[in-house]
Parts: structure tokens; C-alpha cells; sequence
């Protein structure tokens, strides 16, 4: 029996997650930019609402260590002696693979570091918890110190394009339209955004703890409405 795709494993991945939040009646954001120009900056796919995760695909487990080749040496060392980056990385940037079952395939992730060969072992994480994980933090009050995966929006973003500048020197700062969709009414409505804070925010819970009362805001995912800003509705 063959491998499926790469895209393929991600679209199962997607599936899964809708499946879990429909279960739930759980609303997350999933913005894919696998094979846009965007993909070199962002990954294959940002998921998330109070707390994000990027996510970088391969089709088999055997080719995981390819990702290390998108890497310069000089880049690779950047990264790896900026600790922040590496904390972060192993919070909320991840790299799934395919691995065969009896039945079909099983997925399974890493973290990005990790798969870069920045830790001396490569802990994996079946993608099933990954995602209920991820829907379960939706909501979650306790603080971001506690939490195990995941990054609020706003750090995310600013990981992710600072990862990009290391690997593209001085790449990372290309302007982005982050999308959500949601129910509005007996209808559906897609909002769009220029950053995935601003994209966030309409459904910000003003509850706060001591120390997010000290500059960060507790979040719970989005709703639609109207913004006077750069964001569109469509």
C-alpha cells in the first residue's frame, strides 16, 4: 500500500479537527498556506483561538530530517542559540508525520526544533491528542505559564515571522490576510484580518489574572462584528 500525499495527511489532519470541534461545539480559525507564498513565513497551517499552534507536514516519518535542509548552518545556529525561539518552538510549532498501521496510517507530531535536531530527543505526540489538546485550551483560564502547547496570537505571529528572518535573512515581514469562519445568523460569514490578533479579538474575555492584569489579555476566540480598521468582511 502506498503513502498518501503530504497534502493529503493534511487534510485529514483539518477533517479530524473540524470533527473534534463539532463534537465539542468548539470555534477555531484554520488558515492553510501550504503552497502559497505565505508558507515560507507561516508553515503549512496555523490553528487556534485563545492559544495558536503552526503546523509543518511530511508525508512519511523517513522524511522529517529533510526539514533540516531548508536550513543554513548559520541559520540553524541563529535558532538554536536564541533560547526565547526554541522555548517557543517546542510550545507551538510543530512538524506531523505519517506513520503506517495495520489499517492505513497513524499521524503523529514533533516539535519544530526537535525535528531540527535542536534537542537530543525527538518526543512525539500522536496528532489525535495534539488536537484535542488544542480544543480544550479554547476557553481555559488557568495561566499561560501552566499551559503546555500553544502561544496567545499576538506571540504566535511574532514567532513565527522571526523564525523567518533567521532562516531567510531578513525575510518574515510580508504583510498576511488571516481568515476565520464562523456562523453569523442562519448563514456562514468569513472575516478577514492583517494579523491573527486583530482576526482574535472580537471575542476577548475581559477577565484577567494578576499577572495578565501586568500587559497581556486573557483570550476566547473570536465572534464576528464591525471594526473600523483594515479588517473586511465578506
Amino acid at each position: 500500500m502506498g503513502t498518501p500525499y503530504e497534502n493529503q495527511i493534511l487534510g485529514a489532519f483539518i477533517f479530524a479537527l473540524g470533527i473534534e470541534c463539532g463534537r465539542t461545539g468548539t470555534f477555531m480559525p484554520a488558515n492553510l498556506f501550504q503552497q502559497t507564498p505565505l508558507d515560507g513565513t507561516f508553515g503549512d497551517l496555523v490553528v487556534g483561538a485563545d492559544w495558536c499552534v503552526a503546523l509543518e507536514f511530511k508525508r512519511e516519518e523517513g522524511t522529517v530530517d529533510s526539514e533540516k535542509g531548508k536550513w543554513s548552518s548559520e541559520a540553524l545556529l541563529a535558532f538554536q542559540t536564541d533560547t526565547l525561539l526554541v522555548a517557543a518552538s517546542h510550545k507551538a510549532h510543530f512538524l506531523c508525520f505519517s506513520r503506517p498501521s495495520e489499517d492505513g496510517i497513524d499521524l503523529f507530531a514533533m516539535s519544530y526544533a526537535s525535528a531540527l535536531g535542536l534537542r537530543a530527543s525527538k518526543t512525539e505526540l500522536g496528532c489525535e491528542r495534539l488536537i484535542k489538546g488544542l480544543v480544550q485550551l479554547v476557553g481555559d483560564t488557568t495561566p499561560e505559564a501552566n499551559k503546555r502547547i500553544g502561544l496567545p496570537p499576538d506571540a504566535l505571529e511574532a514567532y513565527l515571522r522571526k523564525l523567518a528572518s533567521y532562516r531567510k535573512k531578513g525575510g518574515g515581514g510580508r504583510e498576511a490576510t488571516w481568515l476565520a469562519v464562523a456562523k453569523s445568523g442562519d448563514g456562514l460569514k468569513i472575516r478577514t484580518s492583517s494579523s491573527l490578533e486583530q482576526l482574535l479579538e472580537h471575542r476577548q474575555a475581559l477577565v484577567r489574572s494578576h499577572d495578565q492584569q501586568r500587559g497581556r489579555s486573557l483570550w476566547r476566540g473570536p465572534t464576528l462584528g464591525g471594526r473600523d480598521d483594515e479588517e473586511r468582511e465578506r
